[in-house]
């Protein structure tokens, strides 16, 4: 008998060999969870073996174990209703399930941990946490996010408490449970598609056309389902870079992204037709938006008064200022 650590809590688990065939995969296996939502009820057991199989890193699982003669790491089972379920551990069954087609004999049993059957759903949720989450990470980040906002739903816990119960940060698990609402709310839990929401929602400047024009939602998700935007960096390095200039031209354009008459390329073209996408433009624009500001002013004027080497720097400022315009004139 050996014991296993959920969060900060010890579990005596018995080590037995089980028939492989009796098992049951996890429902909510992050990497099965698509059946759920293929049709909106719960798949069998056949319809997700299936699924598992035909994953390539499956196949890859059952030449690794079939070279070491068996599992390296043991099945995490616990028991429910009479049926042992496997917690941790539904890629390397799959795996034998393949090997025993070939094989049924000398793949009849596999080696497994039972936790005891008072285990709870949230201290199965922190194990699976610790293995996926914060551990080997061999989960995709949409199959990290789908799992904890699936727990957030069933539990009903705050953020905090879902990362405390997996050491993962607050921030990261708000961003995993916007990102993956945002996409659910929009139709799309495409997983190759994470990157492009994940981009869009932390944006500073997409945020503040999100807070004033509410369907650019609608026109970014169409844009995406589309492959209208081709690549996710471009939400960061195209879109984003027009949301953030804030002088009128900038707005006009980005009025007619969300709009749908110009597409993000375009629009991105037309700005940069301007001047105002250069880095010495930038550098500028952000120096002027930070002396003309009431706030700012206010400060400095209250500073400079007994600080006569601020009143130095203006000086400076306005003197190279005047001889570069007088340069470019």
């Amino acid at each position: 008998m050996s014991k296993i650590t959920i969060g900060k809590k010890e579990y005596e688990v018995v080590e037995e060999l089980l028939n492989q065939c009796e098992l049951l995969f996890y429902e909510a296996n992050p990497r099965v969870y698509s059946i759920l939502r293929a049709n909106g009820t719960t798949p069998t057991q056949k319809e997700i073996q299936a699924k598992m199989v035909s994953m390539d890193h499956v196949k890859q699982l059952r030449l690794s174990i079939e070279q070491n003669g068996g599992l390296i790491d043991p099945l995490i089972v616990v028991k429910r209703n009479g049926e042992y379920v496997v917690l941790e551990g539904n890629s390397r069954l799959a795996a034998y399930r393949l090997l025993a087609d070939k094989d049924p004999v000398k793949w009849q049993k596999v080696r497994a941990n039972i936790l005891p059957e008072e285990i709870t759903e949230n201290e199965i949720f922190t194990l699976l946490g610790q293995y996926h989450l914060v551990g080997r990470k061999d989960w995709s980040v949409f199959e990290q996010a789908a799992y904890l906002y699936r727990q957030k739903m069933a539990s009903g816990l705050e953020n905090d408490i879902l990362a405390k119960n997996v050491g993962l940060t607050e921030g990261k698990v708000n961003t995993y449970i916007s990102v993956y609402t945002f996409m659910l709310e929009h139709d799309d839990l495409r997983p190759d598609r994470w990157s492009y929401y994940e981009e869009y929602l932390k944006s500073r400047g997409i945020r503040k056309y999100r807070e004033t024009s509410p369907k650019i939602d609608d026109t970014f998700v169409k844009q995406v389902k589309s492959g209208e935007i081709k690549q996710a960096m471009d939400v960061r390095t195209v879109l984003g870079e027009v949301a953030k200039a804030s002088d009128k031209t900038a707005k006009k354009i980005m009025q007619e992204i969300i709009d749908g008459s110009v597409d993000i390329y375009d629009g991105h073209e037309q700005l940069k037709a301007t001047g105002k996408t250069t880095n010495t433009y930038k550098h500028i624009n952000k120096f002027r938006e930070t002396i003309v500001s009431d706030d700012f002013q206010k400060a400095l004027l209250l500073e400079a008064t007994s600080n006569s080497s601020i009143q130095f720097e203006l000086k400076k400022i306005k003197k190279a200022v005047d001889d570069i315009l007088k340069k470019m004139s």
